[in-house]
């Protein structure tokens, strides 16, 4: 059996205010400012009758929950805790328990992030909450300057700290080295949001996958909260799916586990020919990548990238590889349903892991066996618990480097 929980948190101050003042000997150890904000426990076993959450490739990810205001006597109490909860001040969290025929119980938390819209709908009592992932947070937070040689989960952590000093959210971080540094500029005058700046780094085919965790602290006590964890592979290369047990999820097969009911074929990214342009100081730079054996097949097509960060000309010689990887074919997209219940761990097929799944099928037209990379998830959970997970993918050669002559 699988049932479904939504908790609710609120910010709390990890510091006081009064100790603001840099001036002040508690500044550094005490301060609002430094120590910030902490997603608390207000109210857990929330009745909701409607869940949807959903992850998406280098894209924050969103959830949808919503909360009848009315039922039974024993809803009260807990939806009494929530009279007073608004937009951005309150976060949520989605909590699912299986129950094995031997009676043993296991939760996890699989979705986790701030409530930044709600609707009430006082003709059919239902609150409606729209939440994000916690990234979404550093799409409301800037930086500027300049950096040169650096590391990019150097970056990463070095962004990070700085906005937690700065009345944050305790984000941590654990990037993994990728080995490659990278130039960026921004201006005096251009504050550059920090999301923006992650996948900029991370959608390249010398970056890597970035995701959120989140993690229960204290839970079931009044004092339970969120950590949330910024996590980077080490690089761009899809691995395969696997469960708790570390053992590779099985093959989503047309008719057996899942519908797979239509695929896609785009052509309109195919090129042949990338430009990536970037800058130094006020000077363009412009660098190209040509695709030849394309070239011979179809008419040139072109594609640019402009990159006003990147003032480094190798990071803007793998923009153009990657822009040319993604144009060397066409794109297939297939669309998959899950059958209820197929996987015990549907938020294990996280696209911001770069998880890649076995796809088989025989259309009668075209038959499929080959790996396919995630590139979204959406669970959509049942009254009785159970869920189906849809799921959008790729071909696997989109994300890997080509040779072009």
């Amino acid at each position: 059996m699988r049932t479904y929980e939504i908790r609710i948190y609120r910010w709390t101050p990890a510091g006081d205010w009064q100790y603001d003042d840099p001036a002040h000997k508690l500044h550094k150890t005490h301060s609002l400012k430094v120590k910030g904000f902490r997603p608390t426990i207000v109210a857990s076993g929330v009745p909701a009758a409607d869940i949807t959450y959903s992850r998406r490739l280098d894209s924050i990810g969103q959830a949808q929950v919503t909360i009848p205001l009315d039922g039974p006597e024993e809803w009260s109490p807990t939806l009494s805790r929530l009279a007073d909860i608004e937009p951005y001040r309150y976060c949520l969290g989605i909590v699912r328990t299986d129950e094995a025929a031997d009676g043993r119980t296991t939760s996890q938390l699989v979705w986790a992030g701030i409530i930044w819209s709600m609707r009430m709908d006082l003709e059919t009592r239902v609150l409606q909450l729209s939440a994000r992932d916690w990234l979404s947070f550093w799409e409301n937070r800037h930086h500027t300057g300049r950096i040169t040689n650096i590391e990019q989960a150097e970056i990463i952590r070095q962004v990070v700290l700085s906005g937690n000093r700065n009345w944050g959210i305790n984000t941590e971080v654990a990037a993994a080295t990728t080995g490659r540094t990278r130039d960026w500029q921004a201006g005096p005058g251009e504050w550059r949001e920090v999301a923006t700046d992650f996948y900029d780094m991370a959608d390249d085919l010398s970056g890597f996958f970035l995701t959120v965790d989140s993690v229960i602290v204290n839970e079931g006590t009044a004092g339970e909260y969120l950590r949330h964890i910024v996590r980077t592979t080490k690089d761009r290369t899809p691995v395969w799916a696997t469960g708790r047990d570390g053992a590779r999820l099985p093959a989503l097969t047309d008719r057996v586990n899942c519908e797979i009911p239509e695929i896609f074929f785009d052509g309109s990214q195919i090129t042949n020919v990338s430009y990536a342009i970037g800058r130094s100081g006020n000077l363009p730079i412009r660098r190209r990548r040509d695709n030849f054996l394309l070239r011979r097949d179809v008419p040139v097509r072109d594609v640019v990238g402009r990159y006003d960060s990147l003032g480094d000309t190798k990071t803007l010689d793998s923009r153009a590889e990657t822009q040319l990887a993604f144009g060397a074919k066409g794109i297939r997209v297939p669309r998959v349903i899950t059958y209820p219940n197929a996987y015990r761990d549907p938020h294990r097929l996280d696209p911001n892991l770069g998880i890649k799944i076995q796809v088989e099928a025989d259309t009668g037209f075209l038959n499929i066996e080959e790996p396919f990379v995630v590139t979204e998830t959406r669970v959509q959970v049942e009254g009785d618990g159970s869920d189906r997970c849809e799921l959008t993918l790729v071909q696997e050669s989109l994300f890997q480097k080509g040779k072009w002559e």
